[in-house]
């Protein structure tokens, strides 16, 4: 419920997770870095002071750096059947374990991405991401409310997405001929206040892995074996929250959580409209269900982190995304884009309980 303090309006922001949501921390596993049990379908995540202790009382590190140097990858049954420790041990002797949500073998993954966690280990999604992408779907219905007037957003494909003219609005601090300086200080995001979220429950997260899928619906080179990468995610159906605070006397009114929830409901239209309906769904891919997302994480894909499209319009807006993308990956065919019609030509897909879904998307209530 929210609650009123002057000028403050404070709310409650709940993230319904509908896909895997994957907000990384950074940090990189390989396959001698974590432990995998087959028969339990997790995966553990050692405490290293801990185990570093257990291979010294037992002797073990040689042994131990025998294994890092070798071809053998499976840490778990290293530990268990070179060295004799019992799994209810090794349980000891770890941070937290996580179901393994993608059946895909993990002998083939080359490293694993974990989620963002705090000091005591608990999985959360920082207020920077959540308001990151706020800012996205707010600009989006600024941008193309400007389009609606008629005025021309760009005189070439180099120019730069003037973010500063929609937000940068406030009269905070002016340049010498009386304009408004274009820079934080009056950004009307300094009225726009998100908490970290509350931790995630490690029974709210899962290992998916990483699947790249073509305009037909199809797996590059016919293949369902996926990128060689998984990913800590939060799953479907859990629900994260934060508190939202909206703070009127920098806004007057210009962000509210109406407008907010509209942005999002616009940005899902055009971003299904103009994207994502340009991809067939892969074989055995869900059915989200019929409402506004907002897209939210790694693997959500270049075109829900761009003003690009809106900004330039669609076909300036293609031919300038496919020019970046070559730019960037210039051995991935995106110069093929303009006559595919679309690009970034592939969408970014998790594998959850043997079902493939677009990553990062996220109901929203605010209450």
């Amino acid at each position: 419920m929210m609650k009123q303090q002057d000028h403050l309006q404070i709310f409650d922001l709940t993230l319904n997770v509908r896909s895997p949501l994957f907000i990384g921390d950074g940090r990189t596993y390989t396959k001698k870095e974590y432990l995998y049990n087959s028969r339990s379908g997790k995966a553990s995540f050692l405490d290293e002071q801990k185990f570093f202790t257990l291979l010294t009382d037992r002797g073990l590190v040689d042994q131990y750096t025998q294994f890092m140097l070798s071809d053998q990858s499976d840490l778990w049954a290293f530990l268990t059947k070179d060295c004799g420790i019992p799994n209810t041990k090794l349980t000891t002797l770890t941070r937290y374990a996580i179901e393994v949500g993608d059946t895909s073998d993990l002998d083939r993954v080359n490293c694993l991405h974990t989620f963002q966690r705090d000091a005591y280990g608990k999985a959360y999604i920082p207020g920077s991401s959540l308001k990151g992408a706020l800012r996205t779907v707010w600009l989006l219905q600024a941008v193309r409310a400007d389009q609606s007037t008629g005025h021309s957003l760009a005189s070439d494909d180099n120019a730069a997405f003037p973010e500063e003219q929609y937000v940068n609005q406030l009269h905070l601090r002016l340049q010498k001929d009386g304009s408004i300086a274009s820079d934080a200080v009056n950004s009307l995001f300094r009225g726009v206040q998100v908490s970290d979220s509350k931790p995630i429950p490690n029974e709210q997260m899962a290992l998916c892995g990483k699947f790249d899928v073509l305009p037909d619906g199809s797996f590059p080179k016919n293949s369902k074996k996926g990128l060689p990468l998984f990913r800590e995610c939060a799953i479907p159906g859990a629900k994260v929250r934060f508190k939202l605070t909206l703070d009127q006397s920098v806004l007057k009114g210009r962000i509210t959580k109406e407008s907010l929830m509209d942005a999002i409901q616009q940005f899902d239209t055009y971003y299904e409209q103009t994207y994502s309906a340009r991809f067939k769904a892969p074989s055995g891919a869900v059915n989200l269900p019929q409402q506004p997302h907002l897209i939210l994480g790694g693997g959500s894909g270049f075109f829900a982190k761009s003003l690009a499209y809106p900004y330039l319009g669609e076909e300036k807006g293609l031919r300038w995304t496919a020019a970046q993308m070559t730019q960037m990956f210039h051995k991935h065919g995106h110069e093929h884009d303009i006559e595919k019609g679309v690009s970034p030509h592939t969408m970014k897909y998790a594998c959850f309980r043997d079902q493939f879904y677009p990553y990062g998307y996220c109901e929203v209530s605010i209450l």
